[in-house]
């Protein structure tokens, strides 16, 4: 069983953020047909279901209809968004019982010239969301490190100022709580920006999910929780450790042809699971990755 199961319903994104690398792959929405099957394949393996790894999720076409499959099926849904679709999608999200959380990450915002614009719909939103406040909202924020906000946060803290008084009380300057309660079931969750993780070249396309792991002498020492306590599979039904790898850098199979218990069966999916809970590292693209510093031992590491 898994606690997070991330799976791409689309590939697309209608913006581009600084913090988030684009992706090579071609813009593409899931069809309901692999999408079901998918989730039949899933079954047994985790009830949490992210509808990402790359993309924004609320430009989907059916994701009122997948959010209502998810919840037949038993699963519940967290959707992460950038929030310039919240107004167009109000009525489904509202009207989704499989919706478990619904995070918005205004760090898509940081200095853009359209602040106003957004921000007056999520304001709506966020008026919504006081009547019926029917799932958690975390607006989100990337702090700089030590859990100070970046100066370019200027404007969008004085908004949520504006809205949320008690905010004044605090000195962006300074170290922010890493949750703050801002209404019922609304909260501010400021968080360290991180590096993603990178091949320093490029996966041959040609490269075999099933091939020969690492030699333990190229392992460094650290942990995750990829193929621990999460998986990602992508828009293609490409299966990989996390929702960091965008570019399905560590291809483990694709659940389209092979169920699960198969794919993670094969001597690379092993090998990971098996190096984190020894803590080495034995993928390079895990290797480059900033956000499993968080798990190492080391205090060094961990600041």
């Amino acid at each position: 069983m898994f606690d997070k199961l991330f799976l791409e319903i689309s590939s697309a994104c209608n913006l581009s953020c600084s913090f988030c690398p684009p992706t090579s792959r071609r813009p593409e929405f899931m069809e309901r047909e692999r999408f079901e099957f998918l989730l039949t394949r899933l079954s047994g393996f985790g009830d949490h279901l992210y509808f990402h790894v790359k993309g924004e999720p609320l430009l989907h076409p059916a994701l009122g209809t997948f959010l209502a499959i998810a919840g037949e099926l038993g699963f519940a849904v967290t959707l992460t968004t950038n929030g310039t679709l919240l107004g167009q999608q109000a009525k489904v999200l509202f009207g989704a019982p499989a919706l478990r959380k619904l995070s918005v990450s205004l760090h898509s915002q940081v200095g853009l010239e359209a602040l106003g614009e957004y921000w007056g719909g999520l304001t709506t939103f966020l008026d919504l969301h006081r009547v019926r406040p029917e799932f958690p909202l975390s607006l989100r924020l990337w702090n700089q490190v030590g859990g100070r906000l970046p100066a370019a946060t200027g404007r969008l803290w004085e908004l949520l100022v504006e809205r949320y008084p008690a905010l004044a009380q605090l000195d962006p300057g300074e170290k922010l709580p890493p949750g703050l309660r801002l209404d019922e079931d609304v909260y501010l969750n400021p968080a360290n920006q991180f590096e993603w993780p990178a091949l320093r070249r490029p996966a041959p396309p040609s490269m075999e999910s099933t091939r020969t792991p690492p030699e333990a002498g190229r392992a460094v020492e650290g942990s995750c929780h990829g193929l621990r306590t999460q998986l990602g599979i992508l828009v293609d039904g490409t299966v990989v450790p996390c929702c960091l790898d965008g570019e399905g850098a560590i291809r483990l199979g694709n659940l389209l042809e092979q169920p699960l218990d198969e794919i993670l069966a094969r001597a690379r999916a092993r090998a990971i699971r098996l190096g984190f809970q020894r803590h080495r590292i034995v993928e390079e693209l895990c290797q480059s990755c900033g956000y499993r510093k968080r798990f190492d031992r080391t205090p060094a590491a961990r600041d």
